[in-house]
């Protein structure tokens, strides 16, 4: 399930009027995501030591937009296993291209984005699982971190939220880049404690009363202030 994320593009206009059948979930396939689910959490827990801070706050259903940071790999499982609910996520089209690693994080409710395009695909097939009332993770810095710090966000994200009267949950990761940052070819077990907080909710009646500035500035100042108080300490402990 690790990714490396696209900014999600402006979805301004409509690329095509062409209607697509409304996605169904089989059991069959919410038992393998669950499956995949706890056997990272598993690991993750063990290796990261993670701890998930107000995970209450993600809706158990209803269309949810979780906006977070992007730090590392790590940020997708680790964001995704700490609540039940099954979480579509967007990932780079490259990544398919191995087919059996394609197929996996494709059986996990990856949504490919085409980074050097448009991104008009991603786009559209976000919309439509927020439609078809999914959650979607997103990481609107585009791509990991390079120095731990949250980059700027695009704000595409809240037109989308609005358009598919979907709510929006801030997430912040924190030691996720000290455990495997994007220099590495492999994450540093037992580095850092690895900690993710979800912020209360901006309902949808809420965010049709803002612009999409309005809306970016609310949410980067929320996840700030969440991974401000989670993040690792220079000269800390690993606790």
């Amino acid at each position: 399930m690790a990714t490396e994320t696209s900014p999600v593009p402006e979805p301004t206009g409509t690329p095509s009027k062409r209607k697509t059948s409304k996605r169904v979930v089989t059991k069959s396939h919410a038992f393998w995501y669950h499956f995949c689910q706890f056997s990272l959490y598993v690991g993750i827990k063990l290796f990261f030591r993670i701890k998930y801070i107000n995970s209450k706050n993600v809706p158990k259903n209803g269309p949810t937009l979780l906006v977070s940071n992007h730090q590392s790999f790590l940020d997708p499982p680790a964001i995704g296993c700490g609540y039940f609910r099954m979480t579509n996520f967007l990932a780079r089209k490259t990544l398919f291209k191995f087919k059996p690693f394609g197929k996996l994080i494709d059986s996990v409710d990856a949504i490919p984005l085409d980074q050097e395009g448009l991104g008009f695909q991603g786009v559209r097939e976000t919309l439509r699982r927020l439609k078809n009332n999914e959650a979607v993770l997103i990481f609107p810095e585009g791509s990991r971190s390079f120095d731990g710090e949250l980059a700027p966000f695009t704000s595409g994200y809240a037109a989308m939220a609005v358009k598919t009267n979907a709510c929006i949950v801030p997430v912040a990761i924190a030691g996720a880049f000290e455990a495997f940052p994007r220099t590495q070819k492999f994450p540093s077990p037992f580095k850092r404690r690895v900690k993710v907080e979800y912020g209360e909710q901006l309902s949808p009646e809420f965010l049709k009363t803002k612009s999409e500035e309005e809306v970016n500035a609310l949410v980067v100042a929320k996840i700030n202030e969440m991974y401000e108080r989670n993040r690792p300490q220079r000269g800390a402990s690993k606790s």
